[in-house]
């Protein structure tokens, strides 16, 4: 669940982005996975949807290998960008908190080294 307010718009990484509607300072919380927004689906219960929810999953979800899951976020969370210098920094894979790296302005786009957030990006790369 984001911790601090933010918004959509066009991202001139990656289609849509996560930007601040308040300044961060180094340090806060910024997401924290929680139940009450964040979903969370196991393999089967992935292959039991149809293709086009599949894909939907697979793109916007994290895989955590340990419990077996994909994890959603319910808000936008979802649409963190990878950067190899990302404004946010994750303690754990899928069910974790991310902090900001440093302070963070109103406007600025937070993203995530997704290698730190998935396992599968991890184990297997991603085309970035």
């Amino acid at each position: 669940m984001m911790m601090v307010d933010t918004e959509l718009r066009p991202s001139s990484i990656h289609g849509l982005g996560v930007f601040l509607l308040e300044p961060v300072r180094k340090g806060e919380l910024i997401w924290r996975f929680d139940a009450r927004i964040d979903r969370v689906y196991s393999l089967d219960e992935v292959a039991s949807l149809p293709d086009h929810v599949q894909r939907y999953l697979r793109t916007y979800s994290t895989w955590n290998e340990a419990a077996g899951l994909f994890v959603l976020c319910g808000d936008n969370g979802r649409f963190f960008n990878h950067s190899e210098e990302p404004s946010t920094v994750s303690n754990a894979i899928s069910f974790g908190e991310d902090h900001a790296v440093r302070d963070l302005g109103v406007g600025e786009e937070l993203t995530s080294d997704y290698t730190t957030i998935c396992d599968d990006v991890r184990q297997n790369g991603a085309d970035f």
